[in-house]
């Protein structure tokens, strides 16, 4: 129950950085930009579209092979639907905060890592009324690549630890919530591609 209820309000924050990349420290850095709509449980009215924005200022042009790459900066925003926001009213939350864990595919030149991402969630008021946005920051570590070619860097799955909080900063009665949410069938996941050397 407490995963279903807040899976939505959860997939909105994804994503904190749902990803950050890494960039090559020899190199110049590039921007990218990459809008995904994630499908997050919701136990009470079933699974729910949560469109995301990821950006990133500083991913990497270029890369060289076996050179670590220095670490960029992502931001991802999500906007909590009025129905969501209905539901932590109701349940006394004024704000949100917690971690989110994402997996992140790196496919270097057929050679693919699964890494794992943890961003943290500021605390974010809710409003009274309306829909609102999250905004999530994280890091990803250093990556060293072994071959030349094209690398990508993907989107992947999310878990989300939140806590709804009262007025007065305390958690409420449903404590921290877990929220599993995926990456909407037929959506691009690709966030930024580059070449090592």
């Amino acid at each position: 129950m407490k995963t279903g209820l807040f899976a939505r309000a959860a997939a909105v924050v994804l994503v904190a950085g749902a990803l950050s990349v890494a960039t090559a420290g020899t190199s110049s850095a590039a921007t990218a930009s990459l809008n995904i709509t994630y499908v997050c449980e919701f136990s009470i009215t079933g699974t729910h579209d949560v469109p995301t924005v990821v950006t990133s200022p500083n991913v990497p042009d270029s890369a060289a092979v076996g050179v670590p790459t220095a670490v960029a900066d992502t931001t991802v925003a999500a906007t909590v639907s009025d129905d969501i926001r209905n539901t932590l009213w109701w349940i006394g939350g004024r704000s949100v905060d917690g971690t989110m864990t994402t997996n992140v595919v790196v496919d270097n030149a057929g050679t693919v890592q699964n890494l794992t991402a943890t961003s943290t969630i500021p605390s974010t008021q809710v409003p009274s009324s309306g829909t609102f946005q999250v905004v999530a920051t994280g890091t990803l570590p250093s990556l060293t690549l072994a071959n030349a070619g094209t690398t990508t860097i993907s989107l992947g799955t999310a878990t989300l630890a939140l806590t709804p909080r009262y007025a007065n900063g305390d958690p409420t009665w449903i404590g921290t919530v877990n929220s599993p949410c995926t990456v909407k069938a037929g959506q691009a996941t690709k966030f930024h591609e580059f070449t090592v050397a």
